[in-house]
């Protein structure tokens, strides 16, 4: 027992002399001088703070348009040809007059037929002055009829036909007048007044030998001319002044015959008109006989008649019987082209107005392309139709 306790006594001692010889070996080295970390190293910069920004609205999703739709190409249309005008000999197409026209009163008493020029008018009225006997007014238009030698002869001017003058702008051409004709004609703004008797016209007319006066005054065309040229004042309207036309009537359309006949107060006083399909015009007559041109002996021809029903009454105490007619307003009508006849109505709003031609549904008739031949009755009883179509 005594044995075992100093061997481990022994034991210990040689493990307690190693340790100490190890500790003596592995004694620490000093540690180095402290380093001032202030002045050695550079500072080190502290966080920013990061600012907290507020949420952003999400915005609402804009709506996606609907896609529009790519309309289809729209076909150009092929050019439509412009219709040529339609032009005739002595056709007056609205529009087409550029200086004032010529509006020259005839005398038609007995000794005054035949007349000269009026073939060459473009259009001709033909009205009732006073016993029975009628009166002319024939339109010669600048640049569509032409130039005109003689012209007569000249009568004198009635109220009712200075109305009709004025919606032409015309240069009014007569020989005195009625009391109411010429107060008419020397205060119209729309006329040039050429009154052989009155004024500064008197040079522009002429007498012949061959007839007593007053059946006997003549002028032409250029006199007119110089005298409108001398007293000529700006107009307006020009441009209304006409007609519609549309194509004549083919010959396989036209009737072989078509006669018309119209009196103004006498029965045996009448005239008329007898269609002629060759030509397609209506050739006058005077009575039973054909009433000719006294410088060309050929009977006069037009390519329209138009009979207007004007309403007449007599002048109060008027001594020498003439009458007055309403030519501004409306009233029955009838025209007459290619053989057959039309019925219509005549328009003339004012005095400066055109006259027009229409149709139940007021729409202009159109004429046959040429002359124009006007005539008011009081009637369109007194007026007899025979043949046509």
């Amino acid at each position: 027992m005594r044995s075992s306790f100093s061997a481990l006594a022994l034991l210990l001692s040689v493990l307690l002399i190693s340790a100490c010889g190890a500790a003596a070996a592995n004694e620490p080295a000093p540690l180095p001088t402290a380093i001032d970390v202030a002045t050695r190293l550079p500072d080190t910069p502290q966080p920013t703070a990061v600012p907290t920004l507020p949420p952003t609205a999400t915005p609402e999703p804009t709506a996606t348009p609907e896609p529009t739709a790519t309309p289809e190409p729209t076909a150009t249309p092929a050019p439509t040809a412009t219709p040529e005008p339609i032009t005739a000999p002595l056709a007056v197409p609205r529009g087409s007059v550029t200086s004032r026209p010529f509006a020259v009163m005839y005398d038609n008493h007995p000794n005054a037929y035949p007349q000269t020029g009026m073939d060459k008018a473009a259009i001709v009225f033909e009205a009732l002055a006073e016993f029975g006997i009628t009166r002319y007014m024939a339109i010669f238009i600048p640049g569509i009829s032409p130039d005109v030698p003689v012209i007569g002869p000249v009568r004198s001017a009635r109220s009712y036909y200075v109305e009709w003058a004025k919606g032409f702008r015309a240069v009014y051409v007569h020989a005195g007048g009625s009391p109411e004709g010429l107060l008419l004609a020397e205060t119209s703004i729309e006329l040039i007044n050429m009154d052989a008797l009155r004024g500064n016209a008197s040079g522009y007319f002429y007498r012949t030998r061959d007839r007593s006066a007053p059946h006997n005054l003549y002028t032409n065309s250029a006199n007119i001319a110089q005298f409108a040229a001398a007293n000529d004042r700006p107009v307006e309207g020009l441009a209304e002044i006409g007609f519609t036309y549309s194509p004549e009537a083919p010959p396989s359309e036209r009737p072989t015959q078509q006669a018309l006949r119209y009196f103004f107060i006498y029965r045996e006083a009448s005239v008329g008109w007898q269609y002629d399909p060759a030509t397609n015009s209506y050739r006058y007559l005077r009575g039973n006989r054909p009433h000719v041109d006294a410088a060309t002996g050929a009977q006069l021809q037009f390519k329209n008649v138009v009979i207007l029903e004007v309403p007449e009454r007599p002048i109060p105490n008027d001594p020498k019987g003439r009458i007055e007619q309403d030519v501004i307003g409306e009233g029955p009508a009838r025209i007459f082209r290619d053989g057959r006849m039309i019925e219509a109505t005549w328009r003339k709003a004012a005095g400066y107005a055109q006259l027009y031609l229409v149709d139940a549904d007021g729409n202009e008739v159109p004429l046959a392309p040429g002359s124009v031949w006007i005539a008011a009755i009081p009637d369109l009883a007194n007026l007899t139709v025979e043949g046509g179509r």
